[in-house]
């Protein structure tokens, strides 16, 4: 679905000014004496925006690039004098894909179940290379980093693809095997990355050994983000860590007192977080400060997916399938839309 913001606050019935939503089905089944169906396709990662193009990772195994221009007036798919595509053809898919595609120089990299990353000419959808077996699957959301794609894997694996041809160019390994179980950050020269054993590990690109390990009271399920040389970490535990990415040592904590699943953001010199059961904070960032909480509210339901902010809105879908737009500083939620709309 594609929202304009503009609309969206002036409550007009959608869709309106240049909105759409498209549905991804593919057909399925068939019986005795039933023909085949139209399914949904399931969609677990973040869409990657370029542009006036979109791209989206199916379930299905399958990885589409839709035109905003082309939606919008409901032409048939793909139209691909717009670059428009799916990847792979008709009767051939990868393995479902869970984590988020992420853009490069003129490629999109998705990872697949079937344990293997795939590198795709963004304007065309050709596959330009496949990497090596890299784990039994892969659900996580590789980052790109100049000329490296970095990601990691459930047995416990780190790895630093050649973003030209997925070559292997580094690995690290947890001693103990454990696996990780959120993607990675790369932030100044270090991967953070939270395991199965309730830590959250910083490793230097090129080295072998952590840099340190963090321990908490559950896993860290969401990629961190960092800044002003602080890694923020979100825990199934229901804290959020302030963390020194330097040293390990613990800045500050704050109890969200449900778990968090869904990375924190950045807004300049505050923090965005959201627990599982909708609440949503505004923190401080600064180490020493009176009060931590800037504001606070909830939308009454369950987060599970990645938000987003701009221009002080923090936009979420919750578990009830509406997409919030929520006015964190107002302390109100500015308003919701449904998102079963086809």
């Amino acid at each position: 679905m594609a929202v304009n913001l503009s609309a969206r606050s002036q409550n007009l019935t959608f869709p309106a000014g240049g909105e759409w939503a498209y549905p991804i089905r593919e057909s399925s089944g068939g019986g005795f004496s039933c023909g085949p169906r139209s399914v949904p396709v399931a969609i677990y990662g973040v869409p990657a925006v370029v542009g006036d193009r979109v791209f989206i990772g199916g379930y299905n195994g399958k990885v589409y690039a839709l035109n905003v221009s082309a939606r919008s007036q409901r032409q048939e798919f793909p139209q691909t004098r717009e670059k428009e595509w799916f990847y792979p053809k008709a009767g051939e898919r990868l393995g479902s894909l869970v984590g988020s595609p992420v853009v490069g120089d003129g490629a999109i990299y998705v990872t697949s179940e079937n344990g293997k990353v795939y590198c795709l000419d963004r304007d065309f959808g050709d596959k330009r290379w496949e990497s090596a077996l890299l784990s039994e699957k892969l659900w996580s959301t590789p980052s790109v980093e100049g000329d490296s794609l970095y990601l990691s894997t459930f047995e416990g694996h780190l790895y630093a693809l050649s973003a030209e041809d997925g070559s292997i160019t580094w690995s690290f390994a947890t001693e103990s095997g454990i696996g990780f179980v959120s993607s990675p950050l790369v932030y100044d020269g270090t991967l953070f990355a939270g395991s199965f054993d309730s830590k959250l590990y910083a490793v230097r690109v090129g080295e072998d050994e952590p840099l340190w390990e963090f321990p908490a009271g559950n896993c860290f399920w969401s990629t961190p983000v960092a800044g002003n040389g602080a890694v923020y970490a979100g825990c199934l535990d229901g804290r959020l860590y302030a963390i020194d990415a330097d040293n390990g040592t613990e800045l500050w904590s704050f109890d969200a007192k449900r778990p968090i699943v869904v990375s924190p953001l950045l807004s300049g010199d505050l923090l965005i977080v959201i627990s599982e059961s909708g609440a949503v904070y505004l923190l401080k960032t600064a180490a020493a400060v009176d009060s931590r909480v800037v504001s606070e509210l909830s939308i009454g339901v369950s987060v599970q997916a990645a938000p987003c902010v701009q221009d002080g809105i923090v936009y979420l879908r919750g578990q009830d399938n509406f997409l919030y737009a929520v006015d964190i500083e107002g302390g109100e939620v500015a308003w919701r839309l449904p998102l079963s709309g086809e």
